[in-house]
């Protein structure tokens, strides 16, 4: 198997890992639909088959194109086609346009990295990814200030012109923070601590979730609920709960009902997780 389809490889392997961890506050998982009236695991299921042949393609751009724009590109026109057949398969469900993107770059960066002879670790494979979206917030969020709109404002549009907050953008454009100080991390030392992987996508969540400006929960709640209910929550599950037992995880069924109740669904937590998966992948195989 040739690095690009490698790259493929785990990538799907990260969206299935991500998708099968259960429970998951508020998320699609095996066990339930979460916060979703629209999505089940199944829909995920198809979706994620209906992406795996683009990623080795995405891989290969790094390959084969050095210059971030030019990158960028070409990313997103793949990007377009895997939405598409996405939509298809799901019956018109978003089930991972925000992960097409952010997943993308990292397989653009992995690509890159190994087309150089370097060993894509973790935190310079987010490095390398960030370079395609540099000034994108300043590029396409800040002109919107001002202006009338002719056109349907997205929902991270919209937050930005509201809150300032950036999102997947901003997470990119940064270098993936959220993934490389605290994602990452916290995978491994759960995984070091004896875990399931499993329970290490748990915490691996948890810690994303505490981390990330996670646009899905802000459009559902408010920015209010995020900082002062969501925040607050999620913190004090993290220091009650260390080591996995089964309080730990009752009380983790009973966070997932509270934010089903309140229709609450860190889906920018749950992408960050499948990239976190993916870059585990390639730390452990590459």
């Amino acid at each position: 198997m040739d690095d690009a389809k490698l790259l493929g490889a785990l990538a799907t392997w990260a969206l299935l890992w991500e998708v099968h961890a259960a429970p998951k506050p508020g998320l699609v998982d095996r066990l339930s639909s979460g916060a979703h009236d629209d999505m089940n695991y199944d829909t995920f299921l198809a979706s994620a088959l209906s992406l795996a042949p683009h990623w080795p393609c995405q891989a290969a751009v790094g390959f084969e194109i050095d210059d971030p724009q030019r990158a960028m590109t070409a990313l997103r026109e793949r990007g377009k086609i895997m939405e598409k057949e996405m939509l298809l398969a799901t019956g018109g469900v978003n089930t991972h346009k925000g992960l097409v993107f952010a997943l993308s770059l990292l397989l653009w960066g992995s690509g890159r990295l190994l087309s150089l002879g370097r060993r894509p670790c973790g935190r310079a494979v987010a490095e390398k990814a960030s370079q395609p979206v540099q000034g994108c917030v300043a590029a396409e969020l800040e002109p919107l200030k001002g202006r009338d709109v002719e056109r349907p404002l997205s929902h991270g549009e919209r937050l930005y012109l509201l809150h300032g907050v950036t999102g997947i953008r901003g997470e990119a454009e940064k270098g993936f923070p959220s993934i490389t100080t605290s994602g990452l991390p916290a995978l491994t030392a759960s995984l070091r601590g004896g875990s399931t992987p499993e329970e290490a996508a748990l915490d691996a969540l948890l810690a994303l979730m505490a981390t990330c400006e996670d646009s899905n929960v802000i459009h559902r709640g408010g920015h209010s609920y995020w900082r002062q209910r969501y925040l607050p929550l999620v913190d004090g599950f993290r220091l009650s709960h260390r080591r996995w037992d089964e309080k730990k995880r009752r009380h983790l069924q009973e966070l997932d009902s509270l934010f089903r109740k309140d229709r609450i669904s860190p889906g920018g937590a749950a992408d960050l997780l499948a990239c976190t998966l993916y870059l585990h992948g390639i730390e452990r195989l590459l």
